[in-house]
């Protein structure tokens, strides 16, 4: 009997536990657009051309604070592999969502071993006026790592809205 109570006390937890994180997942909508990528300019210019391996830029201040999974920020880090981690620090890795040395509250537009090519970029730009700005990160002229990827050109940007707390990954020109 014992036994059997135990283990309907577990099933009972394990439930609760799915149910929570079940809502947090419910409480964001997810849509998919069509649009125009538009470069950024006159920003600032994350590393040396081109960027390091799995370089990362930490403690990036956002102008604004930004409420990301039920918590507020005011500063970003971004890693040259095509992600940004919400605070301080952000680990250097190139699986950021997938692996045990990735970094919580991160947001993907490329989760992938990249390297910015000889004219390649890694740039952020706060834009617009209060309460209407947004922060954005791009990534100009990437490709993937491997030697056999040499023709790669990926270019595309993470979009932090202020006020809205909406998050948006653009896609410009792809040459795989």
């Amino acid at each position: 009997m014992r036994t059997n109570l135990n283990k309907l006390f577990l099933l009972l937890l394990f439930s609760l536990i799915a149910l929570s994180g079940w809502a947090l997942v419910s409480d964001y909508a997810f849509t998919s657009a069509t649009g125009t990528y538009t470069e950024i300019s006159g920003g600032t210019v994350l590393g040396d051309i081109p960027n390091l391996d799995n370089e990362s830029f930490n403690a990036i201040p956002l102008g604004f604070s930004f409420n990301f999974n039920g918590i507020n920020y005011t500063e970003i880090s971004v890693n040259a592999n095509g992600f940004l981690a919400m605070g301080p620090t952000v680990a250097s890795s190139y699986l950021a969502i997938s692996s045990a040395t990735g970094t919580n509250s991160v947001v993907a537009a490329m989760n992938r071993d990249i390297i910015g090519r000889d004219n390649g970029e890694l740039m952020y730009l706060l834009s617009g006026t209060a309460p209407n700005r947004v922060f954005t990160v791009q990534w100009k002229n990437y490709k993937r790592v491997p030697t056999t990827a040499a023709n790669d050109v990926f270019n595309f940007q993470i979009q932090l809205y202020e006020g809205t707390n909406v998050v948006k990954t653009v896609y410009g020109a792809y040459t795989a």
